[in-house]
């Protein structure tokens, strides 16, 4: 491993075991941590399951101290507030994380947390040949004043390990005929693609150079990529819509991000466009900033909220990421791309970069995430996604509530992405913005509004116990 590793061994796999101690006596129920296991065995399971996410609460949540009280003290309180059986599998649980004031600590019950963690670690699949697509021509018109938008269908990326790239296709080439169809435009390609399911091999007619090939593609379900290179202006353009663990490949969007950086070699300017990225896991917004910066450049500080494996006590560790050795792009100048729906892990890459190159970013405020997430599955079945994380730049600072802030301003998508590449070609332009003075609001929101953000939650450690309690 070429760089920093941010997973901490002894965090990733923490034992959080009840210790064999018994209780007080008395009929009374005391959900206590430490109670022995035959006693936690006996509880209903709805009690089990406060217990345990309490102990995580206790355990990881940055606002513990003052807004979580011990398990006993939520029984029974979810009915008497609203939270009834029928709406909430667990609803002393689901009460028990409304009446926290961070948005972004949640509770997902069974019948949800599959779903929600396939989220976190997987990037989106689908069912097709795995590309998309560039249309180069117009909108034809007849006499008579019918219009339809035809034109030629260059393939702007095949995903890598997707149906199309194993068939052989590139970048470049140009779609003529799907099952011996013309598609007039990509919407009208999509329709006759959605015909096919998975497992049907499809013939495929292409363009390249002056050749036309025959090929056969076998239509299968495929991860989408979270890294795409384009150009603008012969600049080269490196998209990351988020940091993913499992994308087209098994290294995930760092994998995609460092091959970004092969394919693009040799070039003095690049951009990073950052924009609509939501965020991800943390090892790979990490490793991808390190693989900009110089040996020993301070990447950023990330204090959690964490346990200590072998005295259970909660206890705040303090780590600084820094660059163990020159990353394969260090030396170029970039610029980067951002808006207010940039957040959390990329939030992270952008300030690990720009603290220490001064590369100037385009577009708008970022949306001022710098807190993390630890998500771990609970002995129901459930998720615990929990605040436990705060993050600092190089110099201390913190975005959190305030956003970054462009050094150029623009809105419009284009036009930011016209003035990204006139810096890239300049390739002298410093930054000189820092970050936001106004509250933005998105942590001050009342829980029972359904202020959730998963998607803005994506900043995270997913952790997985060794053992779960028993």
């Amino acid at each position: 491993m070429r760089f920093t590793h941010l997973f901490i061994a002894g965090l990733a796999a923490a034992t959080l075991l009840f210790q064999a101690c018994t209780t007080s006596g008395g009929d009374d129920t005391i959900l206590n941590p430490y109670m022995d296991e035959d006693t936690f065995n006996r509880l209903p399971p709805d009690q089990q399951e406060l217990l345990y996410t309490n102990f995580f609460l206790q355990a990881f949540y940055v606002n513990a101290e003052t807004e979580v009280r011990d398990a006993d003290s939520y029984l029974g309180a979810g009915a008497r507030n609203g939270f009834t059986e029928e709406d909430y599998e667990f609803p002393d649980v689901s009460y028990m994380y409304s009446t926290l004031s961070d948005n972004f600590t949640n509770y997902f019950s069974p019948y949800i947390a599959e779903r929600i963690m396939n989220r976190l670690v997987y990037s989106e699949s689908a069912a097709g040949i795995g590309a998309d697509f560039q249309e180069l021509g117009g909108t034809n018109c007849t006499t008579d004043g019918l219009c339809t938008y035809s034109g030629t269908l260059i393939f702007k990326h095949v995903y890598i390990n997707g149906p199309a790239d194993k068939a052989g296709v590139l970048k470049g080439d140009t779609l003529l005929m799907i099952d011996g169809r013309e598609p007039r435009n990509e919407q009208h390609f999509r329709r006759l693609e959605a015909v096919f399911d998975a497992g049907e091999t499809v013939p495929f007619a292409i363009k390249r150079g002056e050749d036309t090939l025959a090929v056969m593609i076998t239509f299968d379900e495929y991860f989408t990529p979270t890294v795409f290179v384009d150009t603008v202006e012969s600049i080269p353009v490196i998209t990351v819509t988020e940091f993913t663990d499992t994308t087209t490949l098994v290294t995930g969007t760092y994998g995609e991000f460092v091959a970004a950086l092969e394919e693009t070699a040799g070039a003095t300017s690049t951009i990073i466009d950052l924009r609509g990225n939501p965020g991800g896991t943390v090892e790979h917004c990490v490793n991808m900033a390190s693989e900009l910066l110089s040996k020993n450049d301070t990447i950023i500080t990330i204090i959690s909220h964490t346990i200590d494996t072998l005295t259970e006590e909660p206890y705040i560790d303090t780590t600084t990421y820094i660059a163990e050795e020159d990353g394969i792009g260090v030396g170029r100048y970039y610029v980067l791309l951002a808006d207010s729906n940039s957040a959390s892990c990329a939030e992270l890459m952008l300030a690990g970069v720009v603290s220490n190159t001064k590369s100037p970013v385009v577009g708008q405020i970022t949306y001022g995430k710098a807190i993390g997430q630890s998500y771990l599955p609970t002995i129901a079945g459930g998720l615990t996604g929990i605040t436990s994380m705060r993050l600092l730049d190089k110099n201390g600072q913190t975005y959190q509530k305030y956003g970054i802030v462009p050094d150029f301003e623009e809105g419009d998508s284009t036009r930011a992405l016209q003035i990204a590449a006139t810096l890239a070609k300049d390739g002298t332009v410093k930054r000189t913005q820092g970050y936001g003075t106004v509250d933005k609001g998105h942590f001050t929101l009342a829980k029972r509004q359904g202020k959730k953000e998963l998607d803005r939650g994506l900043f995270k450690i997913v952790r997985n116990p060794k053992k779960k309690l028993q």
